[in-house]
């Protein structure tokens, strides 16, 4: 927030100065939304470096006339066009990153738990933890749980070891503010035994990083509701990835889909997710 306030400053400031009003000059941004005012069009994003215009930040942006702010939820990973000028800036031409879409065929013989969208209650679950303890989700209210899906053999850098290291990445940086949540997608193997090995691979918190594991109905049923989609082929699990962000009534507050992004963006939609009430 602290880096918000200072680049709101810095803007403020050119448009206090005067620069040409026909001087106009256009940028490509790419981020995360953290937060959208639909009341004021406005939307905070998380974005990548700007090049030419301002460094990697969360920012609250004007949106141009005429853009439908309909399909920006929290969590959207978007591109923009950034239009600067002596007036401030806005931006338009905003496109929402498509989700990865699994073959339908991959599900023809079994039908698919609902989807729980932005906003709406997540319905309760019960699993089994790292110690072989009983976990049941209710027992987090009150707090702000990121949840993602994982699964301790799986083999691609970028997949399943790359949401666990923004996992770790998330501890250190919000400790006790925020609990974690690892669903495996691999429940026969994945047993509370080798889930506290993993736990230990990524010297976990077990206190506030919770790997859950249970019946495969179950674990499918979880990560259905939170938009994953899996199945096993040829040894190993394909499978789509979203990282869900509970608020403290239980509500989805957000839902990241995808893995090709920087920890520091979700971190941003973390901070916002906390802030809020």
């Amino acid at each position: 927030m602290t880096r918000l306030l200072s680049i709101a400053l810095l803007v403020a400031g050119l448009v206090a100065g005067g620069t040409d009003l026909r001087a106009l000059t256009t940028y490509s941004g790419e981020g995360l939304v953290v937060a959208v005012d639909r009341e004021h069009r406005r939307a905070t994003i998380s974005h990548r470096e700007i090049p030419g215009y301002m460094p990697a930040m969360a920012m609250e942006f004007a949106v141009a006339k005429g853009e439908s702010l309909a399909v920006l939820m929290p969590g959207s990973r978007v591109t923009f066009e950034l239009v600067a000028g002596n007036r401030g800036a806005t931006i338009r031409h905003i496109h929402v990153v498509e989700r990865t879409v699994l073959p339908a065929e991959a599900f023809a013989d079994k039908p698919l738990e609902k989807e729980v969208a932005v906003g709406e209650a997540m319905p309760a679950f019960s699993a089994v933890d790292q110690d072989g303890r009983p976990f049941d989700l209710i027992t987090l209210r009150g707090r702000l749980v990121v949840v993602d899906f994982i699964y301790t053999r799986c083999p691609i850098p970028d997949a399943c070891p790359r949401l666990s290291a923004h996992f770790a990445y998330l501890q250190k940086q919000f400790g006790e503010r925020v609990e974690l949540v690892s669903v495996t997608l691999d429940p026969v193997w994945d047993q509370p035994a080798v889930l506290a090995e993993y736990a230990r691979r990524w010297a976990a918190d077990t206190r506030h990083w919770h790997f859950l594991t249970g019946s495969q109905v179950g674990m499918r049923q979880v990560a259905e509701r939170f938009g994953v989609r899996f199945w096993a082929e040829e040894g190993s699990i394909t499978h789509t990835s979203s990282v869900g962000i509970m608020t403290r009534d239980g509500r989805l507050g957000a839902r990241v889909d995808g893995m090709q992004y920087p920890v520091r963006e979700l971190a941003d939609l973390i901070e916002a997710q906390l802030a809020s009430r």
